[in-house]
């Protein structure tokens, strides 16, 4: 015979259950071990100068560094004119804003690569 640990009543040995207030009286062991499943799903960090060296081709930089959409946006205003056949000039619109924007495609390439860059510098920034 043994006692419920709850109601303090004898209950025969062999019983799981106290029939009188419910109680569970045998527990199983649990076995296994624990595993730690952070370091499976942590999110790597992009390396900025990977991402400026990804930006050979257009957006893919941007892509690598987590800016998917940046990326499409880059890679279609520089693959787009030279698909359809024209160079990009916004040589009108910086003169009226006063900001040189006679460099054109290459231009805009070049900054897409610094861009791509400090793209993945900001996400390596751990979150406040």
């Amino acid at each position: 015979m043994q006692t419920c640990p709850r109601c303090r009543r004898s209950v025969a040995a062999e019983a799981a259950f106290c029939p009188h207030c419910g109680a569970q009286l045998r527990i199983q062991p649990i076995q296994g071990e624990i595993i730690d499943g952070t370091k499976r799903f942590a999110r790597k960090r992009p390396s900025p100068g990977r991402a400026a060296r990804l930006s050979i081709v257009p957006g893919l930089g941007h892509w690598y560094a987590g800016a998917p959409l940046k990326g499409l946006a880059f890679f279609a205003a520089i693959i787009g004119p030279l698909v359809v056949g024209t160079e990009l000039d916004l040589t009108v619109v910086g003169a009226a804003v006063g900001i040189p924007l006679d460099i054109g495609g290459l231009g805009l390439w070049a900054f897409c690569a610094y861009d791509a860059y400090r793209t993945a510098r900001n996400r390596m920034r751990p979150a406040a």
